[in-house]
């Protein structure tokens, strides 16, 4: 086996959802321009005698039975975050990023490997010289969509799939309780309009993680030809240079996408400018950008470009998936662009609403060890 040191860097906000949604009142409060998580335990043990229903039989909400000097009691508060999601109303929600049991945020591992294989799928597509594309490759079910066409980039099953060989442990960095986070509004974005916010726990920019990555050889010696993934070894060995391939295409699809906005949409010159300047950063060959989490977008985790080469058969995919919103009121046609919406941080309102970082997007780079 041969063990690479795996270091990530955020270059904007990643989302990764632990799968809770918070509610205001119940599991945060607001205050200061900061979003304040609350320990219920502990705030359940202080508060007892406070916790009586009212004539309807309704009890109250644990943040409202936190007073001023309550802010400055510490064990009432998992942590605190910087920024508060969109809404202050009574039904207020936000997206829980995941964390470790002590509510330090970590990148599962298998986030990042899922970005490489769909980096792999993508480069090795033509090289192993698959057949037309028909529309029995996608399959119909939904959430098996794509699978006879994993197999036979990868393996026949689990048993005889290439990415046995690789392995990406969980990342870890931020040492403190909810250290890295911040509070964001995020808006699913068109080339004309923007949709309602929702509230978001993400990192911010420049936080630091680390883990390990590993490729074990012995499933290239003589076992290889058994699993039938032999002639494969050098995607892996490419590895790194094959991610960064797979994004440079997409930033150049994302760049040319936001300078597309036009009014009523907010414009996107800040988020563009981003994807310009990914664009144009020189790596090394043992470096990569990959956008990992939400908002990677329907290009970041498909075959992507190698479905749209047929733009009729594309469109039964995109009709048979309910990929449009817009259901049987569509308007697309053959050949249409695909996606037709991002997902990007916003800040303002209203008419000073301005999309500022899209999501997820992180470098990555890794060293072998001794």
């Amino acid at each position: 086996m041969t063990t690479y040191q795996l270091a990530l860097r955020t270059l904007s906000p990643v989302h990764i959802g632990s799968g809770e949604e918070w509610r205001l009142g119940f599991n945060f409060i607001l205050a200061n321009g900061q979003t304040w998580i609350l320990d219920e335990d502990a705030i359940l043990q202080a508060k007892a005698e406070q916790l009586r229903p009212d004539s309807r039989g309704h009890y109250p909400l644990l943040g409202n039975l936190l007073t001023e000097a309550d802010l400055k009691n510490p064990t009432f508060f998992r942590y605190i975050l910087p920024g508060q999601p969109p809404s202050q109303r009574e039904d207020a929600r936000l997206k829980a990023f995941i964390k470790d049991p002590f509510d330090r945020p970590y990148i599962p591992g298998s986030s990042l490997k899922g970005a490489f294989r769909t980096a792999l799928a993508w480069s090795g597509w033509k090289e192993l010289r698959l057949p037309r594309l028909s529309r029995d490759d996608i399959g119909r079910d939904r959430s098996w969509a794509g699978k006879p066409l994993e197999k036979k980039l990868f393996g026949a099953d689990p048993n005889h799939d290439l990415l046995r060989a690789l392995q990406v442990s969980d990342l870890h960095g931020p040492q403190k309780a909810g250290q890295g986070l911040v509070a964001l509004r995020a808006q699913v974005l068109t080339q004309r309009a923007v949709q309602a916010p929702i509230g978001l726990e993400a990192l911010g920019g420049d936080v630091q993680f680390q883990g390990s990555l590993t490729i074990d050889e012995f499933l290239f010696t003589e076992i290889a030809a058994k699993l039938g993934f032999s002639d494969r070894k050098h995607w892996l060995d490419e590895l790194l240079q094959r991610a960064q391939k797979h994004s440079q295409a997409r930033l150049k699809r994302l760049v040319e996408w936001f300078e597309a906005i036009r009014p009523p949409a907010p414009s996107a010159e800040r988020v563009s400018g981003f994807y310009r300047q990914l664009l144009s950063a020189s790596l090394a060959p043992n470096q990569a950008l990959l956008q990992v989490g939400w908002g990677a977008g329907w290009d970041g985790k498909t075959f992507w470009t190698h479905l749209q080469v047929d733009p009729q058969l594309f469109e039964t995919i995109v009709r048979d998936f309910r990929l449009d919103k817009a259901g049987r009121q569509s308007k697309r046609r053959p050949g249409d662009p695909f996606p037709t919406s991002r997902r990007v941080a916003t800040s303002g309102k209203k008419d000073g609403l301005k999309p500022i970082a899209p999501f997820g997007w992180v470098l990555v780079e890794i060293q072998k060890t001794a």
